[in-house]
């Protein structure tokens, strides 16, 4: 479970388990990959489906998967070479006792607001359990998960995970899908669920995270040359549990319909008619002090909600090409059509009246037509042997306002070698400032090593650079919330896991981040950077 947990979690589990499905997938946030790296047990919502459906962010293939014809091939000899199904139902519980040691394991507060770190350990206990189920019913096919972790810190000024309620965190992920294959038409659904806590370097601070997806993707087939397909999503995700992000909500939708056609067996042209739009909404507080002559008479209390939502409505022409059996590219061409709608709702209260008035609403509107812009796309799968594969997937679709690339490299060598190195740009809504896109380029590697039957070895590293720009591509015009966030980071994680039994295992891991900025790390309140240390070594037990 700690293997799953800490060792390679920050790079390893975002680039490889999605390798599949990134013909329709990102290569994983190193931002959400160093989040749910704090969490205990299986995320079973992010097991792999083959990239069935397309993300809302658009970068999903109109006219079939990237794969090359060879993976497919390979992909058919694995599953006819295991003759024996699975059992429909699986349990996995699993157990964690260990101890960890943190350069951030203990804060205390002087009387000048300044926080000092020191250095602290604490045993712990991490119980986690997985059920999944996977089972054909007629034509129909149905599929389930759910898992529940629990980390629980026996040192109670252990800090170096959080404190309060988010000290030890309970995480818990969920997914359900269904599939349905007849002879002219394919129809697919699938709902994913997750809430956990940790550090999240986007937003400077220590919150809960909650999201939600509901995918559809039905495909007709018209005749022997030419299909249709209409796909749907949406998604939401809740940063709460901070005075950065109080209850932050993020929300995106979308619906393609896409005509396919094959001119041969290594020619495919399609269209996609799309409309969607991306949702912004930031709760935040503040209080002033009310004072009649050198009286404190109470506070004024003033309650913001901003909100910033984008529309857009696309054309966009593809094709696909399958080159060799070892190399399919595509490329894709449209243009597209924003709207921006921003919105503030303010409320005030206050103890006293202040101009005849103790409350005060009111709301403020904005509409604006951002015009046609270009939507385009590219993609390449090249997979030279079966050790080897190279994917490029770029784009700039929706309501981009950067290139979103993603470059994804898996080599292994021999039998008990891998490398993987992953090179990404994406975009996402700041969690804590209004009408804002966090900009992240970043570049990841792991390499393990099996270095006997029973020892594994890891080692993850990368680097990340961010930065916030305007929903409309402008600069940011709130610079002084921007120090709340490293402007750059790299991580390094790296682990030794013994192989005991079948069901236990031995890890010992050892972490480094310089992206993890203090609140009230400095004189006055401000923010600080103070890289994390830490090192853990854990007894797992697994069925």
């Amino acid at each position: 479970m700690m293997q799953r947990l800490m060792a390679g979690a920050l790079f390893a589990a975002g680039v490889m388990a999605l390798a599949p499905c990134l013909s329709a997938q990102m290569v994983s946030a190193v931002q959400q990959d160093q989040f749910r790296s704090q969490w205990v047990g299986e995320q079973v919502d992010q097991l792999s489906y083959g990239g069935i459906f397309s993300p809302s962010s658009s970068l999903g293939a109109v006219v079939g998967s990237l794969q090359t014809p060879d993976e497919v091939q390979r992909e058919v000899d694995a599953s006819l070479a295991s003759v024996k199904a699975p059992p429909p139902f699986v349990f996995k519980p699993s157990l964690g006792l260990g101890w960890q040691i943190s350069n951030q394991g203990s804060q205390s507060t002087n009387s000048q607001g300044v926080a000092t770190f020191n250095t602290d350990s604490s045993a712990f206990i991490a119980p986690s359990a997985a059920c999944l189920y996977d089972r054909d019913h007629g034509p129909w096919h149905l599929s389930a998960g759910y898992s529940i972790g629990y980390r629980y810190f026996s040192n109670p000024n252990y800090t170096a995970n959080g404190t309060g309620s988010l000290r030890n965190p309970l995480t818990q992920t969920a997914f359900l899908r269904t599939a349905l294959e007849m002879s002219r038409y394919i129809f697919n659904a699938m709902l994913n669920g997750s809430s956990g806590t940790g550090y999240d370097i986007s937003s400077g601070s220590n919150n809960r995270q909650t999201a939600a997806t509901a995918n559809t993707d039905m495909k007709y087939i018209l005749s022997s040359v030419s299909t249709v397909a209409l796909k749907a999503g949406y998604n939401i995700q809740n940063s709460s549990g901070s005075s950065n992000t109080p209850n932050n909500n993020v929300t995106t939708l979308f619906a393609d319909l896409e005509p396919v056609y094959h001119l041969s067996d290594k020619t495919h042209v399609g269209a996609l008619f799309g409309a969607g739009q991306s949702y912004q909404s930031l709760d935040s507080s503040q209080s002033i002090p009310v004072v009649d002559g050198n009286v404190n008479v109470g506070t004024v209390t003033i309650n913001s909600t901003p909100t910033s939502t984008i529309r857009y409505a696309q054309t966009l022409g593809k094709v696909k090409y399958d080159v060799t059996g070892k190399l399919t590219v595509e490329a894709g061409l449209g243009v597209r059509q924003l709207w921006l709608i921003n919105s503030t709702n303010i409320s005030a209260s206050s103890p006293v009246p202040i101009d005849g008035q103790t409350s005060l609403n009111f709301q403020t509107n904005s509409t604006q037509t951002l015009g046609f812009r270009p939507a385009w796309s590219a993609g390449l799968n090249y997979t030279p042997t079966a050790k080897t594969s190279l994917l490029v997937n770029v784009g700039e679709q929706g309501n981009d306002i950067v290139p979103q690339w993603n470059i994804l490299l898996n080599w292994n060598p021999r039998e008990k070698t891998s490398v993987t190195l992953g090179v990404s740009q994406s975009e996402n809504y700041s969690n804590f400032i209004a009408s804002q896109y966090l900009i992240s380029r970043a570049i990841s590697g792991t390499i393990s090593q099996r270095l006997f039957s029973s020892l594994l070895f890891q080692l993850s590293g990368g680097y990340t650079q961010q930065k916030f720009q305007n929903v409309t591509g402008g600069q940011t015009q709130q610079q002084q919330r921007a120090n709340q966030i490293p402007g750059s980071f790299y991580m390094v994680n790296a682990s030794l896991s013994w192989k005991i039994r079948d069901w236990a295992s031995l890890v010992n891991t050892v972490y480094y981040n310089s992206g993890q900025n203090i609140q009230g790390g400095v004189q006055g309140g401000g923010n600080s950077a103070l890289s994390q240390m830490w090192y853990s070594i854990g007894l797992n037990f697994a069925l």
